[in-house]
């Protein structure tokens, strides 16, 4: 009998549902679209990231809804995707049947766990790992940083996406943002502006930052950049980038001129932005952490 006071071993896969993946985990707007072939600028910067791909073999760890398989293969990649979750391999598989048979043969999705991979030592030129470092206990990343390093080839590629930045949640949102928030609220009810942006929903002010559900049961080990940098490099890695990144904003989002007007200054306030998108402040106000890594020989 397990212990209650006992480090879970994982997240169980089942918690990854279809509901998830098709309504709420990042992309999925341009996904139900696109089966995969329109990808927004998380995905795009992934790609950027690991340059050409041409005649490489390509791994994506906890690929979900299998984007980054399918865009590899596009740009003449051998490319294999992973996911211990079911629902995502079944996702991952009916989005790859509907490509084209020239593309088709070049993807592959299978249920994998990334802590025992079944691939020979040495076989990937890149590996992406998005949005999985968040989700692993400490004892499974270091697990899964121990099969990378023994299949990313001598001088291979690791890229990493994660978010949220710990610093900006456990720091600057609890001393700082919500703050701003608080004041705005207050500022806004002397006014007689409690609508549009200015609601607790737009505005939290609880001593946590606020997660959905689905956050809150799977999110079980946020990183800043520098405990990241160390974990990797544990593992037999060299850290050969880091970039804290906000994700371009969407034009034209609000309709109302009004509402363009207050949401830039509230992100000002709260988030001193667009001095935040830059060195110093970006380590502590940009909530995505981007991190290419070298495996070593």
């Amino acid at each position: 009998m397990t212990s209650p006071n006992a480090t879970p071993e994982r997240v169980e896969p089942d918690v990854y549902t279809d509901d998830y993946y098709l309504t709420n985990c990042h992309g999925f707007e341009d996904f139900v679209i696109s089966n995969g072939r329109k990808v927004g600028p998380r995905f795009i910067k992934a790609l950027s990231l690991a340059g050409d791909l041409r005649g490489k073999r390509v791994l994506d760890v906890g690929s979900g809804r299998g984007e980054l398989v399918i865009q590899s293969a596009l740009r003449g990649a051998e490319a294999w995707g992973i996911d211990y979750a079911q629902a995502a391999v079944d996702i991952g598989n009916r989005a790859l049947s509907a490509l084209d048979v020239g593309v088709r043969e070049h993807t592959h999705i299978q249920q994998m766990d990334v802590k025992a991979l079944q691939f020979d030592d040495g076989f990937f030129d890149v590996v992406f790992m998005m949005d999985v470092v968040e989700h692993l206990y400490p004892h499974e990343l270091a697990a899964a940083f121990d099969e990378l390093r023994r299949t990313i080839k001598p001088g291979g590629l690791l890229v990493m996406h994660t978010s949220p930045n710990k610093i900006f949640e456990g720091v600057v949102y609890p001393y700082y943002s919500r703050r701003i928030n608080q004041a705005a609220l207050k500022v806004s009810g002397w006014l007689g502006m409690r609508d549009g942006l200015f609601n607790e929903t737009m505005l939290p002010t609880g001593r946590e930052f606020p997660h959905d559900e689905y956050e809150r049961e799977m999110h079980i080990n946020e990183h800043t950049a520098p405990k990241l940098k160390s974990d990797v490099e544990t593992h037999g890695f060299a850290v050969r980038s880091t970039e804290f990144w906000e994700p371009p904003s969407k034009s034209g989002y609000f309709e109302s001129r009004r509402l363009n007007i207050e949401l830039g200054v509230l992100d000002f306030l709260r988030f001193l932005r667009p001095l935040s998108k830059y060195a110093p402040l970006n380590r502590l106000f940009c909530n995505h952490i981007w991190m290419t890594a070298e495996r070593l020989p």
